[in-house]
């Protein structure tokens, strides 16, 4: 039995244009607000290795600043919670949560353009071992602070259409 069938293409078909007709179009389309934020944005610095992957991951986005017109702040608090406990109770697994607190403000102005809080949540094993398990952990805070990255450019890039000139 074939996947292609008229049906499947008639119904593609009929869903593009119905996210046409709602007002949908891409968020990094030539010409939209979010594409027209490279270059502009001033990302901020932090101490810490959780602040120079969120910050190399914005500059992947958003690009170096040679004029900037906004400036990005943003914060990174973690939290560690025991998950698993072993027969022997020794704590096998954690949960690490994480928060940010970001907001763009206007360098022209001085005004917060736009502001918001993303948070994500990951987990790492732990053994009896110290090096192994110091290394899960920094691993998994690497990915906690790539993901809250990730969050904050989903956020500026899906509302740029609102502030950004």
């Amino acid at each position: 039995m074939s996947s292609f069938s008229r049906r499947n293409i008639l119904s593609a078909f009929c869903m593009a244009s119905l996210l046409g007709a709602c007002g949908f179009t891409p968020i990094y389309g030539d010409g939209s607000a979010a594409s027209n934020l490279y270059g502009k944005i001033e990302i901020g610095t932090g101490k810490g290795r959780e602040f120079f992957e969120m910050r190399e991951r914005l500059i992947e986005r958003f690009g170096f600043a040679d004029t900037p017109q906004y400036n990005l702040t943003y914060t990174f608090v973690a939290d560690s919670k025991g998950l698993a406990v072993s027969t022997s109770a020794e704590i096998t697994r954690y949960n690490l949560y994480a928060i940010s607190n970001f907001k763009v403000t206007d360098i022209t102005s001085g005004a917060v353009v736009f502001s918001g809080v993303v948070k994500s949540t990951t987990a790492y094993s732990a053994t009896s071992e110290t090096y192994p398990t110091r290394a899960a952990q920094q691993d998994a805070r690497v990915r906690l602070a790539t993901s809250l990255a990730d969050k904050i450019i989903t956020h500026i890039s899906g509302t740029a259409a609102q502030w950004a000139k």
